[in-house]
């Protein structure tokens, strides 16, 4: 959701066989996207882009597996934001999984966030919000339906990426400012060399989130042998419970060791 050029899509069905949706606004993006698919050999009956607003994104019978959603959520808008984490709950197979990242401020804010989010608001992203807290993200999805399984706090990762978005932005000067000019390029050389700090000292973060829908049904212990903290619980389990059937001659429908 939010795909950009299509590379996780394409990462994904190339490595790892998957059948893949990305959708975006980008007319150029969506024809960079599918014509690299088609460079690495994936068909266009398995993934593709497609180019459309994000609440006509096309259903499928039964539901995606996994959504993922990267930095795209801030541009919806806190107004907009519960709709479309509606629809993102609609759209998810009842044993699917949804992946999150996204962007915020922290809730003890300093008058430099205060500052920040209003100068991101007028020249950054007009009409988006990256400034809210961990718990305005948290109070949503589950408002959602959602039940969140794993949350990582990643700003001082994105910090390093920033870094380099910034080197490159300034390795690139003079194309920048002969198509756009100097003060496009001034704003977001201010921008990213900002964001590469703040990220670093804690005043903005970024945060990958992992959620299911909050549904009885949902197999949550097919997650357990992903969690690595887990595993190694799980898997003994399964062989005490296994030796106790063979030494009770217990015998069951279901194989333990599955």
């Amino acid at each position: 959701m939010g795909c950009g050029w299509g590379t996780l899509a394409r990462f994904a069905s190339e490595f790892y066989g998957a059948k893949a949706t990305g959708v975006t606004l980008g007319r150029n993006q969506t024809a960079w996207g599918n014509n690299a698919m088609r460079k690495a050999g994936i068909p266009e009956e398995q993934s593709k882009i497609v180019c459309c607003d994000y609440r006509d994104t096309p259903t499928i019978p039964g539901g995606y597996k996994k959504i993922t959603c990267l930095e795209m959520g801030e541009h919806v808008g806190v107004r907009h934001f519960p709709a479309f984490l509606k629809q993102m709950h609609d759209l998810l197979d009842d044993d699917g999984v949804c992946y999150f990242q996204l962007a915020g401020l922290r809730k003890y804010w300093q008058y430099e966030d205060l500052i920040w989010g209003l100068f991101m608001n007028k020249y950054v992203f007009p009409g988006a919000d990256a400034s809210t807290p961990l718990g305005f993200y948290i109070d949503r999805f589950e408002g959602a339906g959602f039940e969140v399984r794993n949350i990582d706090t990643i700003g001082v990762h994105y910090s390093g990426t920033l870094w380099r978005w910034y080197r490159n932005w300034l390795a690139n000067k003079d194309k920048v400012e002969a198509k756009y000019g100097k003060r496009w390029f001034r704003i977001w050389e201010y921008f990213l060399a900002s964001s590469t700090i703040i990220s670093r000292q804690g005043s903005a973060t970024c945060y990958q989130m992992v959620l299911v829908k909050n549904i009885n049904s949902t197999h949550r212990v097919e997650a357990i042998p992903r969690q690595f903290n887990l595993s190694g619980a799980f898997a003994s389990s399964k062989a005490n419970i296994a030796d106790w059937a063979k030494r009770n001659n217990v015998t069951s429908s279901t194989a333990f060791t599955d």
